[in-house]
């Protein structure tokens, strides 16, 4: 097998991959609808902001006790339990939108459930697949895993905003037609509980028994105490923030400047999601530590160019090329992260590490789309744009000009316990 698919030789890890690709399927199209749907019925840009805090509020609250649990129990039987809950949430928005009751309110109390459930479900994964492997082929399972989001955003949201259109155009009801897409993505969190209950996870050393408060405290020392942790994350929230919460801006870009439909809107993310996708394979094939440097200042510099000229672009394929910089910059960032942070966290810490890693989606990103409605609500969208990718330039001339990355990626930092990750088979 190809070195760069080294992660599929292992069966567990194969399965565990096609589950969450399909899981992040249904994902991709709930991210397109909301805000279209929000903004639809409500046709407020303020409250696209506010749906993103109702989720990020217990994202943030919860989700070192997600840490402590998915170091303490069986993260395959968490992640079950999770998409149970997921489902329950989707079922009720359902049937809320086919009987057109759903209001913006019922939204925004899904994205407070779902908020909760993220918070468990993100260290749970981000703590599990990388014992479906063994140690040598870790980085190339982050790799892999981390196309998942950028290639399902190629086509998941195409194929919703196609859907979203038929229906649309059929019944002349955006709620009927988001109760359509919902039904999708209810079958993708099904299929992957399903896969997941034939998913073997070998037995791995779990954190030592004590209070939730205390083990908690104790992922947040060993973060501080570790500073490659604090200084890799905190640069991920950084950019999360200023830069990929961009896409909350999409149906406003797209209705409002490029005078296009819920179908075009779909391809906005698809283009985007090539671009994530090509930033996924750039990152993996530059993954070695001499060329880290590069990867994070490249990234962002590419992110926040290509947000300036998605402001300034008012024709349609020309905002597709930028997009496909956004998603490209974006990635090649976020996994060269993602795959140092893996390789350098110990077993006891991983869920506890992974669930400050995850804050980055479930908590940094709804506040960043928070700030980019906010500036959009108040002057433009453009403008919105163009102040944020800035904002990320700067953050990039900050790295090139105090070098710290150069120091970043420096393997003396890591904790003194060696990595060990265990496949019986």
């Amino acid at each position: 097998m190809s070195p760069r698919f080294a992660a599929f030789q292992y069966p567990d890890f194969r399965r565990f991959w096609i589950g969450f690709a399909v899981s992040i399927s249904g994902q991709q199209m709930l991210w397109m609808l909301e805000p279209w749907l929000i903004y639809e019925i409500s046709g407020s840009k303020a409250f696209l902001g506010i749906n993103a805090i109702a989720q990020a509020v217990p994202a943030t609250a919860l989700v070192l006790l997600g840490g402590v649990i998915a170091d303490k129990f069986d993260q395959r039987k968490v992640l079950i339990a999770v998409q149970a809950a997921q489902i329950a949430v989707l079922v009720g928005l359902m049937i809320l939108a086919l009987t057109e009751l759903l209001q913006v309110w019922h939204i925004f109390v899904a994205a407070f459930l779902r908020g909760i459930i993220t918070s468990f479900e993100n260290p749970a994964r981000q703590s599990m697949f990388p014992h479906l492997v063994r140690p040598e082929a870790i980085r190339n399972a982050v790799a892999l895993s981390a196309t998942i989001h950028p290639g399902t955003a190629i086509g998941a949201p195409v194929l919703g905003g196609i859907l979203l259109a038929l229906v649309l155009g059929a019944t002349d009801s955006p709620r009927i037609a988001a109760g359509a897409v919902l039904l999708v993505a209810i079958a993708a969190a099904a299929t992957y509980a399903l896969i997941l209950a034939k998913v073997y996870l070998p037995p791995i050393k779990r954190t030592r028994s004590g209070g939730m408060a205390s083990d908690m405290a104790e992922g947040v020392r060993f973060v501080w105490r570790n500073r490659i942790f604090s200084i890799l994350i905190g640069l991920a929230y950084y950019n999360m923030f200023f830069g990929i919460s961009l896409s909350v801006l999409f149906p406003i870009i797209a209705k409002d400047v490029l005078h296009t439909g819920p179908d075009a809107l779909g391809v906005m993310y698809g283009a985007m999601g090539i671009g994530s996708l090509a930033g996924v394979f750039a990152a993996a094939h530059f993954s070695g530590p001499e060329r880290q440097r590069y990867m994070l200042i490249g990234g962002p510099l590419l992110l926040g160019a290509s947000m300036i000229g998605l402001a300034v672009t008012p024709v349609f394929w020309l905002s597709l090329v930028v997009l496909f910089g956004v998603g490209a910059g974006g990635s090649v960032f976020s996994v060269a992260i993602q795959q140092n942070v893996q390789m350098l966290v110990t077993n006891e810490f991983r869920g506890r590490v992974m669930a400050l890693w995850s804050l980055v989606h479930s908590s940094v990103r709804p506040m960043g789309e928070m700030q980019f409605s906010g500036i959009a609500a108040l002057v433009s969208a453009p403008l919105s744009l163009i102040l944020s990718g800035v904002m990320v330039l700067v953050g990039a001339a900050f790295l090139v000009t105090r070098g710290p990355t150069q120091r970043l990626i420096d393997l003396k930092e890591a904790p003194a316990e060696p990595l060990e990750t265990s496949v019986s088979r």
